[in-house]
């Protein structure tokens, strides 16, 4: 296994177990959520298409994205690659569930060959009324998915009603267990306030420096206002994907061990960290990228790892004259404007444009 905190013991210690198995192992014992946190995701982006466009998005999606899909076959292949890296899998978007038929063909072939997601993610826009979350929900689970992981927050009630993301934690608790679903389990009139601060551009403001979301993509577009911006020299510590980072470098984010966000989208991008492609899922296995170190895929990432978005910003501004700014919001702002301007001359490394528009 390549990640993960978590062995399997007791009487069948010893007998090789497939990552697979050992995932599906622990799933079994503590649920999605849980198991997820120890042993990192990997997910199949779907589409970058949406049918909301929350103010925090890192990955840009939107209804204005290109109706451009994952293809059942290349899903499923896909997702057996991801099954090796003993990670959760799960399969998100943009709003992969405003594809209904396209996805559940994908479902239907995935456990043909037993390459299953353990979850699917969804924004709840699709949840209605009832009968459509649970006719859903389970047709998922005869088709072996364990669980859901759904969002509650001012960005996505700004949308999505707040019933709808309510009749998915109710109907999802009945089906696949309250510790298979991976979402906030706040009291109802929490959520639905979220719908109210989403309105009210002071709250909003509040909510936004009080809870930073990654200032890439989206987020950085529409949220990094409103919260202080420092010399780019002595830019605070922040948090990570899934790591505090304690220096200037972001060698966390693509450590073979450690690194948090690994997706395949539907241009075959091997991707981290919001927009930095490590590799093509048609040309190179997810895991043997892993095994080789994510930071040595291209001279970006190891610019990163090195040095950080400083070193990159100092670099951009020398090779390409990148103007660089005074202040900036926080270690991925700087890294994201950076990334931004540098596309333009490296765009197999930096992209795809739904990250960067």
């Amino acid at each position: 296994m390549l990640r993960g905190c978590w062995t399997p013991v007791g009487p069948e210690q010893g007998m090789t177990l497939s990552a697979r198995e050992i995932v599906d192992r622990r799933i079994s014992e503590v649920g999605i959520r849980v198991a997820g946190q120890e042993l990192g995701v990997a997910a199949i982006l779907f589409t970058y298409r949406c049918t909301i466009s929350c103010r925090h998005c890192c990955f840009g999606c939107s209804g204005k994205r290109p109706e451009v899909l994952m293809d059942a076959e290349r899903c499923v292949r896909y997702l057996a690659d991801l099954h090796e890296t003993g990670r959760v899998i799960h399969i998100a978007g943009g709003e992969c569930m405003a594809y209904w038929d396209d996805l559940v063909k994908a479902l239907e072939m995935a456990q043909r060959h037993g390459v299953q997601p353990h979850f699917i993610e969804t924004n709840a826009s699709f949840a209605t009324a009832d009968a459509v979350v649970r006719e859903r929900f389970e047709r998922m689970r005869v088709l072996g998915l364990g669980g859901i992981l759904s969002s509650a927050d001012p960005y996505h009630q700004a949308s999505v009603p707040p019933e709808n993301f309510l009749r998915v934690r109710t109907i999802g608790e009945q089906i696949f267990g309250r510790q298979n679903l991976w979402m906030s389990m706040a009291p109802p009139e929490e959520i639905r306030d979220y719908a109210a601060i989403a309105r009210d551009e002071d709250r909003l403001s509040d909510w936004a420096r009080r809870n930073r979301p990654m200032f890439v993509g989206s987020a950085y577009n529409e949220l990094s206002r409103f919260v202080e911006h420092h010399p780019i020299d002595r830019l605070p510590p922040q948090r990570g994907w899934h790591a505090a980072h304690t220096g200037p470098d972001c060698a966390v984010e693509f450590d073979r061990e450690t690194i948090w966000e690994l997706h395949i989208d539907p241009y075959d991008n091997i991707q981290t960290n919001c927009g930095v492609i490590l590799g093509k899922a048609n040309q190179k296995k997810v895991r043997q990228l892993i095994e080789e170190g994510p930071g040595n895929a291209n001279f970006i990432s190891r610019i990163l790892v090195e040095g950080g978005p400083l070193q990159l910003a100092r670099w951009a501004h020398v090779r390409h004259g990148f103007d660089l700014p005074e202040k900036e919001s926080s270690k991925c702002g700087l890294c994201y404007v950076t990334r931004s301007f540098l596309r333009q001359f490296y765009p197999d490394i930096l992209g795809p444009e739904e990250v960067y528009s």
